[in-house]
């Protein structure tokens, strides 16, 4: 059997080193405009439906999960990651959320309650075993909303094997093909998919300008979209459930 671990050194270290995750704390243009893009369409997505509760699998230093709670302040939010100096770090920056550390490979450290939806949001592409963590969030919600790398995206696969950065936190994006198989193995299924930015995280700063001013245009161009945006957006269902926010 494979072995299922994550390595949060890496992450701890980061912590340490940046007080936060170098995306979040004094992030590169790249990066700020490439997340923006994706709390844009993460909010969106959760605001059309009425949801009480939420939970976080991989929240990191809990940067993105603070614009949650800051838009939905009713909103019920538990988030958690592997990595102990992050969780450490959001618990004290970010009052209102339950912050805690768990491994999602281990069912044993999850809540044993479910929640209207999860969020795995740039998590996956650091698994190597992805169908496994979807198969556990399952166990959290019956609706899941993935936000990854798009690894359709040539370019993106191009930095997963030269960039230090993405070679160094195990970067492996995958394709939408992939992410059906995985949704497949964990008793679930696909119903919305949406791919969104082009500006990759960490790009050179000139070239992610213009790409930036480029793309409300190049998003509603569906076969650019498919294989040359930055990130994919996908709302999954457990298949023993059709909507989100059911009664329990």
């Amino acid at each position: 059997m494979r072995r299922s671990k994550i390595k949060t050194n890496i992450w701890n270290e980061d912590v340490l080193d940046n007080k936060g995750y170098k995306y979040t704390t004094n992030p590169p243009y790249s990066a700020l405009v490439a997340h923006q893009r994706l709390t844009d369409e993460m909010l969106k997505i959760l605001a059309r439906h009425k949801l009480k509760t939420l939970v976080e699998v991989g929240c990191g230093d809990g940067v993105y999960t603070k614009e949650i709670k800051k838009k939905f302040k009713k909103l019920k939010i538990s988030a958690f990651d592997p990595a102990a100096k992050a969780i450490e770090l959001a618990k004290k920056q970010y009052l209102g959320i339950d912050f805690f550390v768990a491994n999602i490979y281990n069912r044993k450290s999850l809540p044993k309650k479910k929640f209207d939806i999860a969020l795995i949001r740039s998590t996956l592409h650091h698994l190597d075993r992805p169908a496994l963590a979807i198969k556990n969030t399952l166990t959290l919600a019956d609706s899941i909303l993935i936000i990854d790398p798009n690894g359709n995206n040539p370019l993106v696969k191009l930095f997963e094997k030269k960039s230090k950065y993405h070679i160094e936190h195990e970067e492996k994006s995958y394709s939408i093909s992939e992410f059906e198989q995985f949704c497949r193995h964990a008793g679930c299924q696909i119903e919305e998919t949406t791919y969104v930015g082009f500006v990759p995280t960490f790009f050179p700063t000139i070239p992610a300008k213009i790409i930036h001013f480029f793309q409300p245009f190049l998003e509603i161009i569906p076969i650019l979209n498919k294989y040359l945006s930055a990130q994919i957006v996908l709302v999954v269902k457990s298949n023993r459930e059709n909507y989100v926010g059911h009664k329990r």
